[in-house]
């Protein structure tokens, strides 16, 4: 593909595509033709009781299907036990909530885990008020292991399944969580194609090849039994594990620049719409956590080698709006915290989780500020704010927030001009500082989703034709708008990614969304995927491109964050389906490499 300063060519090597119908993340208007019709009362009742008649035939099938095993979505699930000569207990401990993370995803299944070391399994379950118990072994069988569950049900105290998976080692023992789950789910909760669901695929597709139907997913909370208790309702595992050490500096191969960004695997189902992804603790080969974030759900994964498996899962009311989540390590014991903007009640009411062990803590009182992470701000990493206004989205300049033991407070002023284009009417989110050539200069995503470079005092320097960054998510502010019947709706751009290339060269991980002329909505596109990007003259161009999917990247980000080698790692958040009045919302985190 021969580079371009302002646009980009269609890749030569791109298979034609058949124009696929447009997707919507959120509702469109109704159209002229449709709003000038004139309305017949006679058809209008017509359709009304047909409607009715459709919605009723509904709800008994969907009773039928919850009933199908006679016995409620609810279960505890007690410790594991090792019954081998080995010591794989730091494997079998994290068994029960992976069990359960699958549970939730494929049948919305209401958990409860119960502790070790406690009251007898039978005896915590039922102070839980559950009726089916699962206990679960992992022993010795030749040079393999066998994983075997138990499930019972209390009330009657007779078995209720039973159900096993063989693992050729220790590292294959999890990956047999997904099997016994999905046969659980479609045994017991009655959960049609669970099994099916979860097999392992003969190759991994990537978003564009998995198949536009999903399986409705319900979410359900993880309840922990009496016994030593979590912090903020996360889930960590009961053995706690060393965090990953610093990252080094990593440097890219000599020369070398990417032209291939290929999928390798992907998570299970996460039922939420996720808005964006970000590295947390992760060593220099790409393995550690990620952190990716829904309405009102933060989801903390873990990456080891191709496997993407959920590690704890922070939620709030739906009263809370997460507007933006990053991992930073503010108190510099090495260890990233989390900076969560929430919008409450329509107030700014951001706060912070500190890390404390596997779990996460939050911090007493809230921030008033809208927060973003500035990577690599004069070589460090620092958290920006700024504040909101009252009919505008944003008010002031944007300050470096300093972290004081207890809170964030208003540090220094950034050197960038807000009221001037197009920080003034984009606010801070999307800024990324990066270094281009020999100049500190800004990356920024506009509100018409145009990439941008800025100077160091804000001033636009570029514009791209194409569309990246695009927003999947957006709050309301300002007065209400009397024709519309609501108020404006801000887009949440996410920010693009600078890393270091071959020779220093910077390069720009992005996604990129392809709209029609009328899809102007939030989170409306015909097509998406993640590209790679490299300064050349007054602009960018192409270097590397995931396949065009119809499911909607909505963050990106690379791990270890800010240098991308031969072979490199790329962490992205994908939804499948936004949900709607008839289908839950589904996405995935899907893990690439560039080479």
């Amino acid at each position: 593909m021969p580079p371009v300063e302002t646009k980009f060519a269609a890749r030569r090597d791109e298979e034609p595509r058949e124009r696929s119908r447009p997707f919507h993340l959120t509702g469109g208007a109704a159209s002229v033709r449709f709003r000038s019709m004139r309305a017949i009362p006679t058809r209008i009742i017509g359709r009304a009781v047909l409607g009715a008649v459709l919605l009723l035939s509904c709800v008994p099938g969907s009773a039928a299907q919850a009933s199908d095993a006679g016995v409620p979505r609810r279960i505890a699930i007690a410790p594991f036990e090792a019954l081998t000569k080995e010591d794989i207990g730091s494997t079998v401990s994290v068994l029960p909530r992976l069990l359960a993370s699958r549970l939730m995803s494929l049948a919305g299944a209401d958990v409860v885990l119960l502790a070790a070391g406690g009251k007898a399994p039978e005896d915590a379950a039922k102070e839980a008020k559950v009726h089916l118990l699962l206990q679960g072994t992992v022993s010795k069988l030749g040079k393999g292991y066998s994983v075997d569950a138990m499930v019972t049900d209390l009330e009657t105290g007779k078995p209720a399944g039973a159900f096993f998976a063989a693992a050729a080692t220790e590292d294959d023992i999890i990956p047999q969580m997904g099997i016994l789950s999905g046969e659980i789910a479609e045994k017991l909760f009655g959960m049609q194609g669970a099994s099916r669901a979860v097999a392992p695929p003969a190759h991994v597709p990537t978003p564009a090849q998995a198949p536009a139907a999903t399986q409705a997913i319900a979410v359900a909370p993880v309840v922990v039994a009496p016994g030593p208790a979590p912090a903020l309702a996360a889930v960590p595992a009961p053995a706690p594990a060393a965090p990953p050490p610093a990252p080094a500096p990593v440097t890219p191969a000599e020369g070398w620049s990417p032209s291939v960004l290929r999928s390798v695997s992907e998570s299970d189902k996460i039922a939420d719409a996720l808005y964006g992804v970000v590295a947390g603790d992760v060593d220099t080969e790409g393995n550690g956590e990620v952190v990716a974030f829904g309405a009102n759900t933060i989801y903390v994964y873990r990456v080891k080698g191709s496997e993407i498996l959920p590690f704890i899962r922070i939620s709030r009311g739906i009263s809370h709006h997460f507007l933006n989540v990053e991992a930073v390590d503010l108190d510099g014991d090495g260890k990233k915290d989390l900076v969560v903007t929430d919008l409450y009640a329509e107030n700014l009411s951001s706060f912070v989780l500190q890390r404390k062990g596997d779990g996460f803590v939050e911090i007493p009182g809230t921030i008033p500020y809208h927060l973003v992470a500035l990577r690599d701000w004069d070589g460090r990493t620092v958290i920006a704010g700024q504040r909101g206004g009252f009919n505008e989205p944003f008010q002031g300049k944007i300050h470096s927030m300093k972290w004081n033991g207890k809170t964030l407070v208003e540090g220094e002023k950034l050197p960038l001009d807000v009221s001037i284009l197009p920080l003034s009417g984009g606010g801070i989110y999307s800024l990324s500082p990066a270094l281009l050539g020999n100049e500190r200069q800004w990356l920024y995503v506009d509100v018409d989703e145009h990439l941008r470079v800025l100077d160091s005092k804000g001033k636009s320097a570029y514009r791209s034709k194409e569309k990246f960054g695009a927003a999947a998510n957006g709050f309301e502010y300002g007065e209400v708008i009397r024709l519309e019947g609501r108020r404006a709706m801000f887009p949440l751009r996410r920010p693009p990614r600078a890393v270091a290339g071959s020779k220093g060269d910077p390069l720009v991980v992005t996604t990129e969304v392809r709209k029609g002329v009328l899809q102007s909505v939030i989170g409306s596109f015909e097509s998406s995927r993640i590209v790679i990007l490299k300064k050349q003259g007054g602009g960018f161009a192409e270097r590397a491109g995931s396949p065009k999917s119809d499911f909607f990247y909505s963050g990106v980000d690379v791990l270890p964050p800010g240098v991308l080698p031969r072979g490199g790692r790329v962490i992205a958040s994908v939804i499948e389906q936004a949900g709607s009045a008839f289908k839950d919302r589904v996405s995935r985190l899907v893990l690439l490499q560039a080479d």
